[in-house]
């Protein structure tokens, strides 16, 4: 996964891509990367409003792996906004979501923090098993 923090959205036809300014390298190798496909990904923002991304995925033409580019605006593996999530853990904001993902959120209260501060900490350098290689979790 690869985190871009310098992009612009483009709305078309009811659906908004994500152009970056230029093309990741690989998070893992440093390689080139080549654009594969695109999926589309539903974020759900505090209001409620739902829109439909369409997020690239990458792959690397030096170790063969494939990468989704993920928006800052968006946490790994969750439906809803970051600004979304990171609000209601603090309790500024009413969000839109079940009381049980609420609940959950506060749970793991810990968890997504180090996760939203890894994300906004992420250098395109960083390798996901921290230089571990004999780390079996990443594909290695």
């Amino acid at each position: 996964m690869v985190v871009s923090k310098n992009y612009k959205i483009k709305e078309q036809n009811g659906m908004y891509y994500i152009v970056p300014s230029s093309v990741p390298g690989c998070p893992q190798c440093g390689g080139e990367m080549k654009i594969r496909d695109s999926k589309r990904r539903k974020v759900i923002f505090a209001d409620g409003t739902v829109d439909t991304f369409v997020l690239r995925r990458y792959k690397c033409t030096v170790c063969g792996r494939v990468h989704l580019e993920l928006p800052d605006i968006m946490v790994p593996h969750k439906h809803y906004s970051r600004s979304a999530i990171i609000d209601t853990i603090n309790g500024e904001r009413n969000c839109s979501a079940e009381q049980s993902t609420i609940y959950r959120w506060n749970r793991e209260k810990m968890q997504l923090e180090r996760l939203l501060v890894q994300v906004e900490d992420k250098s395109p350098e960083a390798k996901r098993t921290d230089g571990d290689n004999n780390c079996r979790c990443a594909g290695n």
